[in-house]
């Protein structure tokens, strides 16, 4: 994959795989996060700077691809969002034995 542009000062920035949308650098903590858009088979996806470097770190031997495991990670999360409780409406109760 070619190196990437990112893009900074973006207000709308938010990141596909932290949500992170504030920088969370001290210096820099008044300015949104730096990201960079990455085109996957389902789509295009924004990341930020920590995490694309996280992945590119993953992808250093020739048989890994930073789409590839950007693509598994989005899957990884779609499956534990979907399976969260606060997805089934179990947010605030309580377990009856508790009380």
């Amino acid at each position: 994959m070619a190196n990437p542009i990112f893009t900074y000062n973006n207000a709308n920035a938010s990141c596909a795989l932290c949500d992170r949308t504030k920088n969370p650098h001290p210096d820099y903590s008044h300015e949104p996060i730096v990201t960079t858009r990455l085109k996957l088979p389902r789509g295009h996806h924004e990341l930020c700077i920590n995490c694309y470097w996280d992945i590119a770190t993953l992808a250093k031997t020739p048989q890994t691809d930073i789409g590839n495991i950007l693509d598994e990670k989005l899957n990884i999360r779609r499956l534990l969002r979907k399976n969260s409780p606060a997805t089934f409406g179990h947010q605030g109760r309580t377990d009856p034995s508790d009380e």
